[in-house]
């Protein structure tokens, strides 16, 4: 001890440094404050719990900016530098830990956004949206705008953005403008070429007025009240002249009443469109707004109002388990304590009570087109977990949904729906309780039972809209609206939901959304619409992602473009091989002297330098605000057109329109993203014979294994057939296939594909059809190259218009396929 200098006294006895008694000073007197503190929490929270003692004070509510974009929340402090050039879902910490998000440093549309799950979902999310189940998608990253004025004005808007007609004077659909209907639809520009933009849903706040048909029913029990004074005023002497100053009085306050009532209400509108085209959306309306009279009120509530969208047989079940509304009336009874609803009686076919009626609805078809429910619900945390909902038996549901469904009585009795109140939507955010005050709630309640009621629970409201399937195999979606902070209670007690068809509801993300769509035959937006602002820079994305993946690959395992035989003396792909190139679909080949000056840049600087000096300077992230994006990226020197309905477009077609087609392939084939499509050759009437013989072919029986010349006889067994039909495709020349007698692909016989002149667009979406059982693609063409097909040629050849070949990047095989606009 003594040699090496050991110390010999503890610590705890050691006598302090001035800086150490200090820091232990300091030290003390923070662990005292850390008692007071945690006094005064205790007593805080004994009072939040005691209803007694409960005081609500109105939350203030701030201003928000009008005809201004709005910016999103401040986010935590522990958070806040991840943050910062993007926003957060709010199921970002769900998602994280279960699904593949988006690069911290690429985020889509400013937005953190779930790409798919991190378990294998295709099928089970093929089945849950077709057979049994329910898949959820936070879909909060969908722009939302809030519109309010006169309703004249609000016409006057959606007229000018392109809404047809008939939506704004039409009988049919006055249920959507009293506010009981939603719309979904394109919009277009309002000036120049007024190319299309987007697709968007519109719903309007309901309008408590009386309809037309109330109003006429008013009118004429007011002529019969006017006739009776007239007879009573007849009859009764005139004499004196204070009878008269009264009648004098009661006409003035009937023309102060008329004046009143002349007086327009304000009304308002929420529009709901994706981020990709919301600034192109937002700068439209904005236009519009302020050349209205009397003046419109436009509001940015990208970040204010979330959605969670819901498809498959069991979404709404899922939904009526998760969602309790709250009673209309304040008078409770016992009988009611224990449904779904809580507070009192429901109003005879008000929203609630429908709502709570259609846990047994698995398809929306069957529901009225577009419906729209507008209640308040209670905090689902108080319900948490919850319980599957219980069932009546087939025949009884059957007998109450048809009776609802053929009366539906939310068109009459539908209240105004507080989703299009701010002060409601941020005091419902305000008031919610942390997740610790919940928990004492519930353990302070009996076993097997939810925390009762207490008046300071938030009143979340909630807005559902109903949109039927566009195909056969769709069954609908569900879309939910509710403030942007009571979207992740409502997603845990959507996603813990025990279905009654057994398991819970999956969640899904974009890359699900997509399939959902392609299975469906639908075009998703803004992939599948390169005609568009929005659309085409999807494409810029894809295709620098795509050319970024082919240069790393060594030049031994990626494909030479340059070297591609197509037949005939033909060498080389047709553009970029990478990329959908739209530029060589309408402008052709390039000339001579762009091809010597694009083979003068070889070295990867040269080309940079090039890249950057035909760019525009961009400013760095930091220096960029958060509404100037690359969104409004326009076409560049393309000025391409999207038609969402070629076949009602007056002549004369743009050369430069694009239109989205579904394309099923006649034989076999695999279709991909970039695939070329071409029409039946126009210059080659042999080449075209042939094709057309491909598509006249009869397809060959399952289980038959032989050409079509080989015939076997009928009275040959199965299993011998096919051993005979196997012999005879071995010693055959091999020009015909042995599943369909068709030429074989790859062959001499088999027929090339067409020149480039003959090319009509790119396949945008391609893969397998679990639904359908083959692949299938879709894609977007030339409009002026399809529909100026001569009369002659379609009643020569019925259905030769529809007709295509679809040829791979980078391979020389075409596919022959049908295709028909969506």
């Amino acid at each position: 001890m003594r040699e090496d200098n050991t110390p010999t006294v503890t610590a705890r006895r050691r006598k302090p440094t001035p800086h150490q008694r200090l820091r232990l000073d300091k030290a003390k007197k923070l662990k005292e404050l850390g008692v007071l503190t945690k006094k005064h929490r205790a007593s805080a929270k004994a009072v939040e719990t005691d209803p007694e003692k409960m005081v609500v004070i109105a939350p203030r509510i701030p201003k928000l900016n009008k005809d201004t974009l709005a910016k999103p929340a401040k986010p935590p402090a522990k958070f806040r530098k991840r943050q910062v050039h993007k926003q957060w879902l709010p199921t970002h910490l769900y998602h994280a830990k279960r699904a593949h998000m988006t690069m911290p440093k690429e985020p889509l549309w400013r937005f953190s956004i779930p790409l798919t799950p991190t378990d294998k979902c295709y099928r089970p999310t093929h089945r849950a949206t077709s057979l049994r189940g329910c898949v959820a998608y936070d879909m909060s990253y969908m722009s939302t705008i809030g519109i309010e004025g006169v309703e004249a004005s609000l016409l006057g808007i959606l007229k000018g953005i392109g809404v047809e007609e008939n939506m704004l004077t039409g009988k049919r659909e006055a249920k959507w403008r009293r506010g009981t209907r939603g719309w979904e639809g394109w919009i277009r520009e309002r000036d120049g070429e007024r190319m299309w933009i987007s697709g968007v849903s519109i719903a309007w706040c309901f309008d408590a007025s009386p309809t037309e048909d109330q109003e006429k029913a008013g009118q004429e029990r007011q002529i019969d009240k006017e006739k009776e004074a007239e007879l009573e005023s007849e009859s009764e002497p005139q004499n004196g002249s204070g009878e008269g100053m009264e009648v004098d009085f009661e006409e003035k306050d009937g023309a102060k009443q008329a004046a009143w009532q002349q007086k327009k209400p304000r009304r308002k509108i929420l529009m709901r469109t994706h981020p990709s085209a919301f600034l192109q959306v937002w700068s439209e309306v904005l236009k519009l707004a302020k050349i209205q009279r009397p003046q419109v009120k436009v509001e940015d509530l990208r970040f204010e109002i979330g959605s969670i969208e819901i498809d498959g047989p069991g979404s709404t079940e899922a939904l009526v388990g998760a969602l309790h509304p709250l009673r209309v009336t304040e008078s409770a009874t016992e009988e009611a304590a224990g449904d779904g609803l809580e507070g009192g009686w429901v109003d005879i076919g008000s929203a609630e009570e429908v709502w709570i009626q259609l846990p047994g609805v698995t398809n929306l078809a069957c529901l009225p087109a577009n419906a729209m429910l507008g209640f308040t619900a209670s905090d689902p945390r108080l319900h948490y977990p919850p319980r599957t909902v219980p069932q009546p038996s087939r025949e009884t549901a059957n007998e109450i949904l048809l009776e609802l469904l053929s009366t539906w009585p939310p068109d009459q009795t539908q209240a105004t729906p507080d989703m299009f109140d701010r002060t409601k939507r941020l005091t419902a955010s305000r008031q919610l309780a942390s997740q610790k005050a919940i928990n004492r709630r519930k353990g302070e309640a009996l076993p097997g039972a939810y925390p009762h009621p207490i008046p300071s629970d938030p009143k979340i409201p909630v807005l559902l809209l109903a949109s039927g399937p566009r195909t056969k195999s769709g069954r609908g979606t569900w879309t939910l609206l509710l403030p942007w902070d009571c979207v992740l209670p409502v997603w845990y007690s959507l996603m813990h939901y025990p279905l009654s068809t057994g398991g819970n509801p999956r969640f899904g993300g974009l890359q699900e959304k997509r399939q959902v769509s392609f299975e469906r035959g639908v075009p998703w937006f803004p992939g599948d619409y390169p005609g568009t602002k929005a659309g085409y820079q999807w494409e810029l994305l894809e295709r620098e992602r795509n050319r970024q993946e082919w240069e790393r690959r060594p030049r031994g395992k990626r494909t030479e473009w340059d070297r591609l035989d197509l037949g005939e003396g033909r060498k080389g792909e047709i553009g970029m091989g990478w990329a959908c190139d739209w530029g060589r679909l309408f402008h052709g080949p390039p000339s001579p002297a762009s091809a010597e000056a694009a083979d003068k840049v070889s070295s990867p600087g040269q080309e940079k330098a090039t890249k950057d000096a035909a760019e525009p300077a961009q400013p760095s992230p930091k220096d960029q605000q958060p509404e100037q994006t690359s969104t409004e990226t326009p076409n560049p020197l393309l000025n391409m057109h999207h038609l969402p309905n070629p076949l009602s477009t007056t002549p004369p077609v743009p050369p430069t329109a694009l239109s989205p087609i579904h394309i099923s392939l006649i034989t076999s084939g695999h279709p991909t993203r970039n695939a070329r499509i071409y029409r039946l050759p126009t210059r080659n009437p042999e080449l075209r014979a042939k094709w057309l013989t491909l598509a006249d072919l009869p397809k060959a029986s399952k289980g038959a294994r032989y050409s079509r010349p080989v015939s076997p006889p009928k009275d040959v067994p199965q299993h011998a057939r096919g051993a005979q039909g196997l012999a005879a495709s071995l010693f055959s020349p091999g020009i015909a296939s042995p599943e369909t007698g068709s030429p074989k692909a790859g062959g001499k016989e088999y027929p090339l594909v067409p020149d480039e002149v003959d090319l009509i667009g790119f396949v945008t979406t391609g893969n397998y059809n679990l639904g359908e059982g083959r692949c299938e693609a879709v894609g977007n063409i030339a409009v002026a190259k399809v529909v100026g097909v001569d009369d002659e040629k379609k009643k020569k050849k019925v259905g030769a218009r529809n007709l295509c070949i679809v040829r791979e990047a980078g391979q020389n095989l075409g596919r022959l396929a049908r295709w028909n606009f969506v």
